[in-house]
Order: structure tokens, then C-alpha cells, then sequence
């Protein structure tokens, strides 16, 4: 009764390994882009950013039933498939809800990236700039994971 109707869901291995190495090397240089400001201010987000999203954001994830996915990743498979898996592993609407994938998104992507383009722009350093021009990037290319197979056949059929 609790599975009928239901898709089950399998992330790949590889992907859930390197998007979750992706993810912490992201997390890395958001902290960096903080301790380039202050060391206090890169410590505090390192452990907040940590406890968000392998505490909070796993545990969400990984409220779905075991049932519904092929193989048990822990809520690791959940968090490759937010941050840069494709629109149909992303199932929002069944485990944190869309606010949350947002704020979660905002705080790990553009929040740090703006951070960092800012001080970037008063305390100019090359290093400054390379790091905010990472960060901006990668929130842009996990932003752009979020558009529907619909959005991307159409781009197709218009090239």
C-alpha cells in the first residue's frame, strides 16, 4: 500500500561519489571565499555550511522511504542529484519541499558567490576575483540543472 504508484529512484554510484566530492570542494571554496575576509567569518560558515547540508539536508533527504530507491545512499544520492544531478532525480516535492531546496541552494551557490564578488570589488586581488568567478559559475551551472526536460528539448529544436 505505501509503494503503489510510486517510482523508484537509483543514483548512480559515480555520480553520487563525485557530485558529493563536488559538493564538499564547493562547500571548501565558499569557506574560502570567507576566510579571505575574515577568519572567524570562514570558520563559522565551514561549520554551518557542514551541519546544513551533511546534517540537516541529508536527514531530509533521506526521509523517503528506503522503498522508493533501488539502492540506499544514505541521502548522499539526494544531495548530488540537488546540487547538480538531472531535473528527474530532483524530487522535491517528496522529501524537503521547494523552499528548502531553495534557501539550501541560495546559501551554498549565490550567497557566497555575491560575498566574495563584492569584497572582490573593494579589496581587489586576483585571488579574490578567481574565487568569486568559481563560485559564480558553479552556482550558474547548478541553477541550470534545475530547468525542466521541456526547456531542453525546446532549446534543442531551436539550434
Amino acid at each position: 500500500m505505501f509503494g503503489v504508484g510510486r517510482i523508484s529512484i537509483e543514483f548512480p554510484k559515480t555520480y553520487t561519489i563525485f557530485g558529493n566530492l563536488a559538493l564538499a570542494l564547493w562547500i571548501a571554496l565558499d569557506t574560502v571565499a570567507f576566510l579571505l575576509f575574515n577568519l572567524a567569518a570562514g570558520v563559522v560558515f565551514l561549520i554551518v555550511a557542514l551541519i546544513a547540508v551533511y546534517g540537516v539536508l541529508k536527514f531530509l533527504g533521506c526521509l523517503r522511504p528506503c522503498y522508493n530507491c533501488k539502492k540506499c545512499t544514505f541521502g548522499l544520492g539526494r544531495l548530488y542529484a540537488l546540487y547538480f544531478g538531472k531535473r528527474s532525480l530532483k524530487d522535491y516535492k517528496e522529501n524537503y519541499g521547494l523552499g528548502v531546496a531553495v534557501f539550501f541552494y541560495v546559501f551554498i551557490g549565490p550567497f557566497p558567490a555575491v560575498f566574495a564578488v563584492f569584497y572582490a570589488i573593494q579589496a581587489f586581488t586576483i585571488i579574490r576575483l578567481s574565487v568569486a568567478i568559481v563560485l559564480l559559475v558553479l552556482s550558474a551551472y547548478s541553477a541550470l540543472t534545475w530547468r525542466g526536460e521541456s526547456y531542453q528539448k525546446q532549446i534543442k529544436i531551436e539550434a
